[in-house]
């Protein structure tokens, strides 16, 4: 945890944001020139040394509640004392390679209309940030993003993604409940959160409350699955919700296997076919043939382990 995320942070319980931060662990990290402006004053930093001291272990009190947010990892955990953790992801081991263009095409894809050029000097959250996919790209933009995420495993993916970036920060917390004073956030996004919370509208008016008067606030849902599609769907995640983590990672490397085969093999070949592009534009998610293996088989185990509670029209 870096010294300037305390100046955002809120209590989730009582949203006072008088927090009192206890230090056992730190670590010294180095920074790139031209992150701050000469002769700023930012807590942590040493801008002649070139380097940033962040907080690997301690704790966070509220002074209002007395309530205790341990940080443990260099990331601080602020769950709601009602809420649970989030279900673990087959993400957790997903490494971010940012060589492949892909993944940023695939941010531009999700972040459209906005463009690069509104991420510049933003402070922006990142709702759900998974295992920090998208919040490398708000960050290498210009951002200072605040990657949150209730998954144990998502916040410790998101922190290995984005450990070179200096203006990452990653939290552990509840969407429903975000650990964040109100109003302080230039954008806020969440892309595929909110069709798997139970209470979507009522998310989305929390999220509202992060954002500054003007700010922007961008999402991407699921749209309605029909026929074939949402048969298939639901007779899979029948068969599958009991499974073991262990089965359902080998059930989901099956069907990873089964649409590298005859999915997404089919339209890498013949996308630019004039009349075969008819048949396999229609193959089954052949979009992610643009996907590592490893991504495509922890995104489908994820898809089964997480249920869809709501679809978008």
């Amino acid at each position: 945890m870096k010294y300037r995320l305390l100046q955002w942070l809120a209590c989730p319980a009582c949203r006072s944001s008088d927090l009192r931060l206890e230090t056992v662990r730190t670590e010294t990290v180095s920074i790139s020139a031209g992150y701050f402006e000469p002769g700023e004053d930012v807590p942590g930093v040493d801008l002649d040394a070139r380097e940033e001291q962040e907080i690997i272990e301690g704790a966070l009190h509220c002074s209002a509640c007395a309530s205790v947010y341990p940080i443990r990892e260099g990331i601080p955990r602020m769950m709601p004392p009602e809420s649970q953790p989030g279900p673990p992801s087959r993400h957790y081991q997903s490494e971010m390679d940012a060589s492949l263009p892909e993944w940023e095409q695939h941010f531009n894809e999700l972040a459209r209309p906005l463009t690069s050029s509104d991420f510049l000097g933003r402070l922006v959250l990142d709702a759900g940030c998974g295992f920090g996919r998208h919040a490398f790209f708000a960050a290498r933009y210009g951002a200072e993003v605040i990657g949150l995420d209730s998954s144990a495993d998502g916040v410790a993916a998101a922190q290995r993604n984005t450990r070179r970036l200096n203006r990452v920060h990653i939290v552990q917390g509840d969407i429903h409940c975000p650990p964040f004073a109100d109003a302080c956030f230039d954008l806020t996004y969440a892309y595929g959160v909110l069709h798997h919370v139970s209470d979507p509208v009522e998310a989305f008016k929390v999220l509202g409350t992060t954002l500054k008067p003007g700010g922007r606030i961008s999402l991407f849902v699921y749209g309605p699955r029909q026929g074939m599609t949402l048969a298939v769907n639901n007779t899979i995640r029948g068969f599958t919700k009991e499974m073991s983590a262990d089965n359902l990672e080998i059930f989901s490397r099956s069907i990873a296997r089964s649409l590298r085969l005859f999915s997404h093999t089919p339209y890498k070949l013949l996308q630019h076919v004039p009349v075969a592009r008819e048949v396999v534009s229609h193959l089954p998610v052949h979009d992610h043939h643009q996907w590592p293996f490893y991504v495509v088989v922890a995104d489908i185990y994820d898809r089964l382990r997480v249920p869809v509670t709501h679809w978008f029209t």
